[in-house]
């Protein structure tokens, strides 16, 4: 166990520069290489915000233990709520964008009170990641009038990139996510797990749909060469007046969700716009689709799609449905009477050459 090393600083934007050179050199002499460069970036930013926002002198704090390293930021305002990221940012902007850097970056990381001061610290491993195991999903919660299932099946015992998640961001509002990074293996599985903590943390914050993917996709353009490409379906269900659900949704370079009616109509209910991470300065913009009591929705990652084969369903109505994302809205067609747990199995059995595959079906209830 290495001792505990702290600094202090005026509230002075100089002092943001010997933050980051404290911290820097603190790892470097504890051989916490790995973690050197995300530990300097979040520091900087947290110092920033103690000098411009809180205005006070503050404390920067590093401590390790095993194979992680700890920085904390002490400033001397318990009141203020740390800034969120504003309509107006630039992408390329280094500071001010609140939690969405350690959120994005760390491993763990929180924020605690006391009587005269507030902490924001940061936690990152010290040496390489073992591979992941599958996100341990949040508990779903029950949404008034919509049944829904949601299902993944990893391709094998390391999970990989695909990102899944149904939550309530505030009352009478919930929201969905359901995307995929590109690649495989740790680096993959990492990404989606912490654009699936910034989406919550987003919505939570307010954002609407089109402006948390669009804060997601400045994000990941930030990485550069570090960045993977993403797809990502999110949407927002808020209940409509009398009965139905009313749908606000962007597809950001993901198959779009199918609707079935209950005359057994199949359309996509939305275009496909950039994927996460293609362009820099990509404004995102949402879609609204009224569903109707009785609609289905079916949202499936794009290995699913690629993985349905003809007759992959055991249905004697199913078994000449084509490939792809044809056979897709064939198959779906055939479903009109199961619920949507068993449409989601049996759309995952189906892929069974597709690798991981994530699926969310939700049915529209009568009010």
């Amino acid at each position: 166990m290495h001792p505990i090393v702290r600094a202090a600083y005026p509230a002075d934007r100089t002092a943001v520069a010997q933050a980051r050179r404290f911290v820097r050199e603190t790892l470097i002499g504890w051989g916490a290489d790995a973690a050197i460069d995300d530990a300097v970036l979040l520091t900087s930013e947290l110092a920033t915000n103690a000098v411009i926002h809180a205005r006070t002198p503050f404390e920067v704090i590093c401590r390790t233990a095993g194979t992680s390293v700890q920085v904390e930021v002490v400033d001397g305002d318990s009141t203020r709520v740390l800034p969120a990221p504003g309509d107006g940012d630039d992408p390329d902007r280094i500071s001010g964008r609140g939690l969405l850097m350690p959120v994005m970056l760390a491993a763990e990381w929180g924020v605690s009170y006391a009587a005269a001061s507030k902490t924001v610290w940061f936690r990152l491993c010290t040496d390489a990641a073992p591979v992941p195991a599958p996100p341990q999903p949040y508990a779903t919660p029950d949404i008034p009038g919509v049944e829904y299932g949601l299902v993944h099946r990893p391709a094998g015992e390391a999970y990989d990139g695909d990102l899944y998640d149904v939550f309530e961001a505030a009352p009478g509002r919930w929201r969905f996510a359901i995307g995929d990074v590109s690649g495989t293996g740790p680096e993959a599985a990492t990404v989606a797990g912490l654009a699936r903590h910034g989406l919550r943390l987003l919505a939570a914050e307010g954002h609407g749909v089109a402006d948390v993917i669009t804060r997601l996709n400045r994000a990941v353009v930030r990485e550069g060469a570090h960045g993977r490409l993403m797809t990502l379906l999110h949407g927002e269900l808020v209940h409509r007046p009398g009965a139905g659900i009313r749908l606000a949704l962007v597809s950001a370079g993901h198959p779009p969700p199918l609707r079935l009616t209950l005359s057994g109509e199949v359309t996509s209910v939305s275009g496909t716009q950039s994927s996460l991470g293609a362009v820099r300065d990509t404004r995102f913009e949402e879609e609204t689709v009224d569903l109707d009591p009785g609609d289905v929705l079916l949202c499936v990652t794009g290995r699913a799609v690629d993985g349905i084969a003809p007759g992959a369903i055991g249905r004697p109505s199913a078994r000449h449905a084509g490939a792809g994302a044809d056979g897709l809205a064939r198959l779906l067609a055939d479903w009109t009477d199961l619920t949507a747990k068993a449409v989601a199995d049996h759309l995952r059995r189906s892929a069974v050459e597709a690798g991981e595959v994530a699926v969310l079906m939700l049915r529209v209830g009568a009010g």
